[in-house]
């Protein structure tokens, strides 16, 4: 069959129906294996072939306007080398009228959605593209760390306390820093993200001297030796803290993925591998929860334990900056307190640092 009369025939089985009913030249009564025609236009011609009347009967349960959006008409020039177009649906559920209609309905709503959210038209398109695009692009936000391990120190006008031989120079072995710090790393954009958390952490200061002790007078706090006759075998300070970090960061991590449709649709995938090098420095403030003193030492063969707990004009709250360096599942962490470790005046000025190791 020529297309030059635009003839359209479409083979189906059990595919079309619904509005060919209202044809005003649709036969009221048909014959097995009967052809109907469905004129239209000046020229142009729709052919329905059906095998019997429950063939036809079945054809009203479909949606004909559905069908022919799915018509691919050929050009002018290609017109007189197509004889038929062929829809083919296998499962014969494609083109019911309740399977269009739910289509169609949600068409609307996603129209109204998108109308609310763009007054301008013409730039409701690419609107909807960078919408889409973010709905596929997954978490933005993930887990990395929980704990903070390493060791602790203070500065006294930016030297360690040992170069003066003060009774408050601090054993770096055994002066433990431990934090428990859940934390968790936001993508903010390309390889720039913020690293936060919260969590508590404990300074322990274990003295090079141990018969080191901290008296508390009404003044301030004094760094004192114990009596010589007692064999102290350790002293300490320990400090707690409940914390917030923020550190912003460049992560090398991210991997972002763009496809690009047939349509002009641009779709991105930005995707988390804790498996590349990251650099980042920021800061953390604390308060102070708790405190005291720790001294052991050995009389008449018994071993015997002190703990006094104090705030030791300790300041109340800490604030410093944090820096991290990491790669893979672990980074190496350095924080310094800019704030002082007593209040002012009533202790050495100490501003402690602590480095170590995140998992």
């Amino acid at each position: 069959m020529k297309m030059k009369n635009r003839t359209i025939l479409m083979v189906a089985i059990l595919l079309f129906a619904g509005q060919l009913a209202k044809a005003d030249d649709f036969p009221n009564e048909i014959s097995s294996k009967d052809t109907i025609e469905v004129h239209f236009g000046e020229k142009g011609t729709i052919l329905i072939h059906v095998e019997s009347k429950e063939d036809l009967e079945a054809l009203k349960e479909y949606d004909i306007n559905s069908m022919l959006e799915d018509v691919d008409v050929p050009t002018k020039d290609d017109m007189d080398e197509a004889e038929k177009i062929i829809l083919q649906d296998d499962e014969g559920t494609k083109y019911l009228k309740d399977s269009v209609e739910e289509d169609e309905e949600f068409r609307q709503l996603e129209d109204e959605f998108d109308d609310m959210n763009d007054d301008e038209p013409e730039e409701k398109q690419e609107y909807n593209y960078e919408r889409k695009a973010k709905r596929f692009s997954g978490s933005k936000t993930s887990f990395v760390s929980a704990l903070d391990f390493g060791m602790n120190n203070y500065l006294e006008d930016g030297k360690y306390p040992d170069a003066n031989n003060e009774q408050y120079t601090v054993k770096p072995w055994g002066s433990w820093y431990v934090a428990i710090m859940p934390t968790w790393q936001t993508h903010i954009a390309g390889k720039f993200a913020l690293d936060y958390g919260g969590g508590i952490s404990w300074y322990n200061f274990k003295f090079q001297d141990p018969r080191t002790m901290l008296v508390k007078g009404d003044e301030g706090v004094e760094f004192e030796q114990w009596p010589v006759d007692l064999q102290a075998s350790k002293s300490k300070l320990t400090v707690v803290h409940l914390n917030a970090h923020f550190v912003p960061m460049f992560d090398f991590g991210y991997r972002t993925n763009t496809r690009t449709y047939d349509d002009g649709f641009v779709q991105k995938k930005t995707r988390f591998r804790r498996n590349g090098f990251r650099i980042g420095a920021g800061g953390y403030v604390g308060t102070r929860i708790g405190s005291w003193q720790k001294l052991v030492w050995r009389s008449t063969g018994h071993k015997s334990k002190l703990r006094e707990k104090d705030n030791y004009y300790l300041n109340n709250i800490r604030y410093g900056a944090r820096f991290i360096l990491g790669y893979g599942e672990v980074d190496i962490f350095v924080n310094y307190d800019i704030s002082t470790l007593f209040a002012e005046n009533r202790g050495p000025e100490l501003n402690a640092i602590s480095f170590g190791l995140s998992f």
